[in-house]
């Protein structure tokens, strides 16, 4: 609850009134990918409310834990290198795992549809748990 002192009609004694907390606005996680992918995913999470956190691998885990996101974004050759850990990972949270190929990640208009496809879906269904999008 947040406390938000507003003036009196009169304009007297100002007086408190509780404001419930909005809702948090869905997280995607974007972890171990090219600055490119990165800056797309921060431009689409500022366009429809969703928040994006750049996480290196070592910190994913407990990241993950922590802010319960809606999808974890990772390159596709890092999931193979240690695909239990990822997927450990995305069950516990629970979030939806998108691996992005290289081929995506540097095409310019692949990445961009990728990445609006994931963050459209956050920002209609940020609380529907696990679900099945592009991977």
């Amino acid at each position: 609850m947040a406390y938000v002192e507003a003036p009196m009609e009169d304009g007297t004694k100002p007086r408190k009134a509780v404001v419930p907390n909005a809702p948090p606005a869905p997280l995607v996680i974007v972890a171990g990918c090219p600055a490119e992918l990165v800056a797309v995913c921060r431009e689409a999470g500022a366009r429809l409310g969703v928040v994006v956190r750049e996480c290196d691998l070592r910190s994913l885990r407990a990241t993950s834990a922590a802010s319960q996101p809606y999808a974890v974004i990772v390159m596709e050759e890092l999931y193979r290198f240690d695909r239990e850990a990822f997927d450990s990972i995305t069950r516990q949270a629970p979030a939806s795992l998108v691996r992005v190929d290289r081929r995506e990640a540097d095409d310019e208009s692949a990445r961009r549809l990728l990445v609006d496809a994931v963050f459209e879906s956050a920002a209609t269904e940020p609380s529907s748990g696990i679900r099945s999008i592009l991977t």
